[in-house]
């Protein structure tokens, strides 16, 4: 059920963002389907124990590659699934509370000023990893499928 869950919603957050970047309304469904495949790779992932910024990487990874793969269906517009799909994995809150422990240590009191450092590094080092990570899953396909044009003769 919760795999389910962060599929639907990743699906539903991803069309927001097809929206958002103007995507054709025939696209729409297409990235509500990248959403969803990411969400539940990153699920899946993260139940295997894999920390956040792995899932997210592999999950990105299967996104991509999937586009590349089926680019041949697709018009000229189809490289936009793969970044729609992996926008809802953008760690927000944990960035959101990274800087909010880097903030406290502005009125911290000195025995309070390591453990705000130490939680906000801590989470902003993993909103960079996950971001990383999503970037890179993102590379990997264009360099090992390159969008083939056709030849005019």
């Amino acid at each position: 059920m919760h795999l389910f869950h962060q599929a639907f919603f990743g699906g539903i957050a991803a069309a927001g963002f097809g929206i958002l970047f103007n995507c054709p309304p025939r696209m729409i469904l297409q990235c509500f389907g990248s959403g969803a495949v990411a969400l539940a790779v990153r699920t899946v992932g993260q139940a295997v124990d894999l920390n956040l910024g792995e899932a997210s990487f592999f999950a990105a990874l299967v996104v991509a590659t999937s586009e590349r793969v089926l680019q041949q269906f697709q018009s000229s517009g189809g490289s936009i699934l793969s970044l729609v799909g992996v926008i809802p994995m953008v760690p927000g809150s944990i960035a959101a509370k990274g800087l909010m422990n880097l903030l406290a240590l502005v009125r911290a009191q000195p025995s309070d000023e390591v453990l705000a450092a130490t939680n906000g590094m801590r989470n902003l080092l993993e909103v960079t990893y996950t971001l990383a990570a999503i970037g890179t899953a993102l590379a990997i396909p264009r360099l090992i499928y390159p969008r083939t044009t056709p030849q005019l003769s």
